[in-house]
């Protein structure tokens, strides 16, 4: 017998949706849905400039590590110390230059085909302290009268190639021409210099032109032409800007032999316009330019420049002073009376020039009057700086 079983009653659609609609979770019942729902986009224009930076810096950085890969695959060749690169070490120099003041000789010389031999056109004795981050450098005339036991009397500028000449010949005392002059100046500045560093003039041609000229005001006109080596300089008076090759001319012209013929000039003009050149060289290099041309710059000075100092030292040394304010460079030129064919040294700026190198090597600081040769007798009095002395 056949039962019927009734069916449940069919819902109504109102009930269906209204049955559909509950099954769903509340927003307020999952914070999860509701972050999701108020979450708002990031606007196009802060993700594009947030990708900038994140390119930029990662850019910087891969800039920054060539830049040091490149410099230290180049500082071997520029150290004296480490000739053919580390492990080759003649000495082990120990000094510190990023926590240590260091005394240094700076010697610009002549190395050209056309006129053979080796002519020290310039020298110059420096200190630095890394914590009162001051420097001085004294300018001491090629044409010095120099005579101090053991040495001389010559000229200040022959006695580098005489060094090498004695050096070729197995009589030098020291063991470098670099480490002779520093004995002998050392002596002759009351001082113990640590360093020693040449530079080509060619080098000097080409780290100015790597720097993109310098902006000089020639103090006056300037001609001499020397058909044997080549040299034909021929400046106007005046601001402006100079090539490296115009900028050598210009601190080496000392006398003229044109036609109109141009006024001489003294071996201190030469030193004060020496000064000159390197205080905008070191504002041209600390700049945006500069830092854009630094392969240009390490390759100049890999094939002219030499120092005495490892390759940390160098690298300490360069990451220590390259944000050092100009104002703290400290240009000291030592004239004196010209008595053909010597320069006979003004005393008193001599003393000034040994007073203020043991001031910075003592942290003391100097003022621009006392740099400058006022206040002379106050220089020794300056007020000590906390940084340690050596």
């Amino acid at each position: 017998m056949k039962v019927n079983t009734p069916l449940p009653p069919r819902q109504s659609q109102h009930s269906k949706s209204r049955s559909k609609s509950s099954s769903k979770p509340s927003s307020k019942s999952n914070p999860r849905a509701r972050s999701k729902s108020t979450k708002k986009k990031m606007p196009t224009w802060l993700k594009a400039m947030l990708t900038g930076i994140i390119l930029l810096v990662i850019t910087g950085v891969g800039i920054a590590t060539y830049l040091v890969l490149y410099a230290n695959n180049k500082l071997p060749t520029i150290s004296t110390v480490e000739k053919g690169g580390a492990g080759n070490q003649v000495v082990v120099p120990t000094l510190a230059p990023q926590s240590e003041p260091f005394s240094f000789v700076l010697m610009g010389v002549d190395y050209r085909k056309e006129l053979p031999g080796m002519r020290t056109d310039v020298v110059m004795v420096g200190a630095m302290h890394p914590e009162t981050k001051e420097a001085v450098l004294v300018s001491l005339p090629r044409d010095t009268h120099f005579s101090i036991p053991g040495y001389g009397p010559d000229k200040l500028n022959h006695f580098y190639p005489n060094f090498h000449s004695l050096h070729k010949k197995g009589q030098l005392d020291s063991p470098t021409p670099m480490e002779e002059m520093k004995v002998m100046l050392g002596k002759y500045m009351d001082l113990d210099i640590d360093h020693a560093m040449e530079i080509n003039f060619q080098g000097f041609v080409q780290v100015v032109d790597a720097l993109g000229g310098v902006s000089m005001n020639v103090d006056q006109n300037m001609c001499y032409r020397d058909r044997a080596d080549g040299t034909n300089i021929n400046l106007k008076a005046g601001q402006q800007d100079l090539s490296g090759q115009e900028a050598l001319d210009l601190v080496r012209y000392r006398k003229s032999n044109c036609s109109p013929r141009t006024p001489e000039t003294t071996d201190e003009d030469r030193n004060l316009r020496q000064n000159a050149v390197l205080q905008e060289l070191v504002g041209n290099m600390q700049s945006l330019g500069g830092f854009s041309k630094v392969t240009d710059i390490i390759d100049a000075l890999a094939d002219n420049f030499k120092i005495d100092m490892t390759s940390t030292q160098i690298r300490d040394s360069f990451t220590t002073y390259i944000d050092i304010n100009r104002n703290n460079i400290h240009y000291v030129s030592v004239g004196g009376d010209w008595k053909s064919p010597y320069i006979y040294i003004n005393e008193e700026k001599l003393a000034l020039a040994k007073q203020l190198l043991k001031d910075v090597m003592d942290g003391k600081s100097i003022t621009p009057e006392q740099a400058a040769g006022e206040n002379v007798a106050d220089s020794s009095e300056s007020a000590p700086n906390s940084a340690p002395t050596r």
